[in-house]
């Protein structure tokens, strides 16, 4: 088929492209709206030595991953129950609410919480964020005062939890997308499966492009046959 062809089939069925987009659409709208909303608070702290100094800042370096790994431990998941006296919570629930990451390159620790309450998910990251600044703090009161690394939260703190999930405009996009698809797809089925026959002399030439220049007669069958 020719290009153009393409875009006379897509004419065509049309109604068909924009039937199916709609009902994946609506389809896509339904699920999000029957979702849970989650809201994550984040927050972000800065590990840096006392001084500078290219080994230490090595060593820094290297210690992040395992202070993102101890943050998520169960054991910092009970000292935060235990800190805010959550009722109806135990360590192993909380720890799933809890992710960490450390960003060697910047010095940093991301820590995001993600609950149904908004509220909840940033008290939990303050608390986290304080009790990892406290630990950081203890440690640095064992070392030599040149080697001791200072723990800062940035930007105030915990951040007020955000939604993210369910993803709305996202999920949109793959509906509204993936309806798109499967119409022109449909409309592709839909078209190649169609049966035109061809009945006469002008359709014959106009289908294939040449002239006729012979027909053969239908012989009927005969009463004896």
């Amino acid at each position: 088929m020719e290009l153009w062809e393409y875009f006379e089939v897509l004419w065509r069925w049309g109604w068909v492209i924009l039937l199916v987009t709609a009902l994946c659409a609506g389809a896509t709208i339904g699920y999000a709206r029957l979702q849970t909303p989650r809201y994550t608070s984040i927050v972000e702290l800065s590990v840096t030595p006392e001084r500078i100094d290219q080994g230490l800042t090595q060593t820094v370096a290297g210690l992040l991953r395992n202070y993102a790994s101890g943050i998520q431990t169960l054991g910092m998941a009970q000292r935060v129950v235990d800190r805010l006296g959550l009722v109806g919570w135990d360590a192993a629930d909380l720890r799933s609410h809890i992710e960490a990451e450390a960003d060697q390159a910047q010095y940093r620790v991301k820590i995001e919480v993600t609950d149904t309450d908004p509220l909840f998910a940033q008290r939990v990251a303050q608390t986290v964020s304080d009790l990892f600044v406290s630990d950081v703090r203890e440690f640095a009161d064992l070392q030599d005062p040149r080697d001791r690394l200072v723990a800062t939260p940035l930007n105030g703190g915990a951040q007020a939890a955000t939604q993210t999930w369910p993803r709305n405009k996202l999920l949109l996009f793959l509906g509204v997308g993936g309806g798109l698809f499967l119409g022109m797809l449909a409309a592709l089925v839909l078209e190649w499966s169609r049966v035109v026959p061809l009945q006469t002399q002008q359709q014959v030439e106009e289908s294939a492009g040449i002239a006729v220049i012979g027909t053969i007669p239908h012989a009927g069958r005969s009463k004896s046959s």
